[in-house]
């Protein structure tokens, strides 16, 4: 695709246009000559073990668009969809027009959606988080200072079809190990999947449970990074595997690493993150 016909794209749909690119690009390439393994998310820096630790929101969740929008006032409730449209062979097939159109359609969901569900979930990650923490040796300050480790707990809310909702418990941890930044995002698939009307509308006790089970997930994400060391991250099985839950719609291949299995979930290592899975949503395909 030549520059003029870029020039009539906006940001962001230069921005998918050229993930798409690149993403065909190195399927091709892997698919011809295979390459090298990617870097998966490590343990946190040896830095990070000495310093203290505080709530925050990371700008991370302030990056919204056609599919990735709040849920709540404290933007601490993140929801994602990408149905809709005629998907990336569509856009690539009909160029910058075609990338246009997908993003429509594909925002005319999310924001039907969002509209349904903002203001509906009635749950607090913070809390969630810090009552896990109070059950372990991580002293969490209910607010970051300059030079802590900042910790941002959210809920993401992630469609993986035309009729499912997952919810998940997420961190972030971010600080800087000398002049170098680092982030390392752990994920824990909370039980159950829901329709958007089911979710809109939950109970009291719905939400409790939910606020309960969030607890649980952010406690057992602590206990796991607690015991966190590259040393024992390098004896890892690597693995590949496809996932709804992680991809929605795109469900590809990706490499990674099996962290093990325990209390009804399966732990692998990306290079996005840590995840957390029910084993009915991940599957192994090379080992």
């Amino acid at each position: 695709m030549n520059k003029q016909a870029l020039s009539f794209l906006s940001p962001n749909e230069k921005s998918l246009m050229q993930l798409i690119r690149m993403a065909c690009l190195v399927l091709v390439a892997a698919s011809l000559i295979g390459c090298a393994a990617p870097a998966l998310q490590g343990a946190r820096p040896a830095s990070a073990l000495n310093q203290q630790y505080g709530l925050a929101k990371s700008e991370v969740l302030a990056r919204t668009d056609h599919t990735t929008q709040h849920l709540d006032d404290a933007k601490s409730i993140l929801y994602f969809q990408n149905q809709g449209g005629g998907g990336a062979a569509l856009g690539l097939l009909l160029g910058p027009f075609g990338v246009a159109a997908n993003i429509e359609m594909i925002k005319g969901v999310t924001t039907a959606d969002v509209e349904k569900l903002k203001g509906k979930l009635h749950l607090n990650p913070d809390a969630a988080l810090q009552q896990a923490a109070a059950a372990t040796s991580l002293a969490l300050q209910a607010a970051a200072s300059q030079g802590d480790v900042k910790v941002t707990p959210f809920i993401f809310v992630s469609k993986t079809n035309e009729t499912d909702i997952h919810l998940s418990s997420v961190v972030l941890f971010e600080g800087e190990d000398g002049q170098k930044k680092w982030l390392r995002r752990y994920q824990y698939q909370l039980p159950g999947k829901y329709t958007l009307d089911e979710l809109s509308s939950l109970s009291e006790a719905q939400t409790s449970g939910v606020q309960a089970a969030s607890t649980l997930a952010y406690g057992a994400l602590l206990k796991y990074i607690a015991a966190e060391q590259d040393a024992a991250i390098a004896q890892e099985k690597k693995i590949t595997l496809t996932s709804a839950y992680l991809t929605p719609r795109f469900e590809m291949a990706l490499p990674g690493s099996l962290i093990g299995e325990q209390e009804g979930r399966v732990w692998v290592r990306t290079m996005f993150g840590v995840y957390a899975v029910a084993p009915a949503d991940i599957q192994i395909v090379k080992n």
